[in-house]
């Protein structure tokens, strides 16, 4: 039987280990991630969370007191950022439908017959569907400019959900990011590739691995100051990070 518990002060917990060097604590809404070194046992992540129970205790404290997500209500004029810009959505009606970006305006094609529930529904799969495609073509134009500069070669980039981390780069070398990083501003999407390319030399957060990033991204501190106190308005209706490093 493991010496991890499933769930501590309300939190279930998962254990993620990694070739990183330090262990450290990743709060998500209603999840408690332990990021850890692949060597530490369990009794030693488990010595972990007793030693961390009082930051984690605060935390949660701190989290119940935050109000809760505004939810969009995805109707014309509302205002969605892409890449550091804000654009106003113009929903209509019609059969081709989907969104595309237009004369610096997202328009939201859904069919006459979907009203209320159901049209929300649809232009939340259409938008999402729209920046994950934008997320692919922009990022994959990145990771390439950067690659040659920093002489890496990945083998391959995607996109998908994550729910605590902007990227991440596979033991194969394959690049993968959260797709809701694409509506940051240029330099600090350009960061966040930069950072996962720099893990293809350095798959940990050593102090190489630092130097290596500020070599290419000098501003790399406050990119990272940035995405933090952002979080929450570009992962919304995604729950808010707290994270403690051991």
């Amino acid at each position: 039987m493991s010496a991890i518990p499933q769930e501590l002060l309300g939190l279930r917990v998962e254990v993620v280990r990694s070739l990183r060097r330090t262990a450290a604590l990743h709060i998500v809404g209603s999840e408690l991630q332990v990021r850890v070194p692949e060597h530490l046992g369990d009794e030693r992540v488990a010595a972990i969370l007793q030693q961390k129970r009082p930051w984690i205790r605060s935390k949660v404290a701190q989290l119940q007191l935050l109000p809760p997500p505004r939810q969009r209500e995805l109707v014309s004029g509302e205002s969605f950022p892409y890449l550091g810009r804000h654009y106003r959505l113009k929903v209509q009606e019609g059969h081709a439908v989907g969104v595309c970006l237009s004369g610096g305006i997202l328009r939201a094609t859904v069919r006459p017959q979907e009203q209320g529930d159901q049209r929300r529904a649809r232009l939340h799969q259409y938008l999402e569907r729209w920046y994950r495609a934008r997320a692919l073509e922009r990022l994959g134009e990145k990771v390439d400019r950067h690659a040659r500069q920093m002489g890496v070669t990945p083998a391959g980039v995607s996109v998908r959900a994550f729910r605590s981390r902007w990227g991440s780069c596979t033991q194969q070398g394959q690049v993968v990011f959260n797709w809701p990083i694409i509506k940051a501003p240029h330099p600090v999407v350009d960061y966040v590739v930069t950072h996962e390319l720099a893990h293809l030399v350095h798959p940990n957060h050593s102090r190489a691995f630092w130097q290596l990033v500020e070599c290419h991204c000098p501003a790399y501190a406050h990119h990272r100051t940035w995405l933090k106190a952002k979080a929450l308005e570009l992962l919304c209706p995604a729950l808010p990070e707290l994270v403690e490093a051991s």
